[in-house]
């Protein structure tokens, strides 16, 4: 969650979200919200996002990174390759869960696209994903889904 909030994008298009779904508030709950978030040090004297201090929440939860965030950046792209094979199963076992749905069928378009959230190089990301076995596809290579074993 730190890491959305110090990702300017990811923070803008989560409070689109929030304030889509959620009702307005009243001037008096908006006082006590910021009131309460001033207090937990998460916002500036100027009633702002305090960045620098989320900065450092998020350098001091990442200081001994543990399962699969060994291998992600703070915005949750793959940082770098694990070496032992026992390792990139475990990165890939956590990727196709987040990409695909238990019995969801995608094209190759849209689960590219969801790759790309991942990495750059999407294409070697989904040959990795099939030789681990993990997605399955059609003969023709135009669906993908997640294997029985994922």
């Amino acid at each position: 969650m730190l890491a959305v909030l110090v990702n300017p994008r990811l923070r803008r298009a989560l409070a689109e979200i929030i304030v889509e779904a959620d009702p307005p508030l009243t001037p008096a709950e908006r006082r006590d919200a910021r009131r309460i978030l001033d207090q937990r040090g998460m916002l500036t004297p100027a009633l702002q996002l305090d960045e620098r201090r989320l900065r450092t929440l998020l350098a001091a939860d990442r200081d001994d990174p543990q399962g699969v965030d060994r291998w992600l950046r703070a915005d949750g792209r793959i940082d770098r390759w694990p070496r032992s094979a026992a390792d990139r199963h475990e990165l890939l076992t956590f990727l196709v869960e987040r990409l695909l749905g238990s019995g969801e069928v995608l094209a190759e378009k849209e689960l590219t696209r969801r790759l790309t959230t991942f990495t750059a190089d999407p294409n070697t990301l989904r040959r990795a994903l099939v030789d681990a076995g993990l997605l399955t596809r059609n003969p023709d290579g135009t669906d993908y889904r997640r294997s029985p074993a994922a």
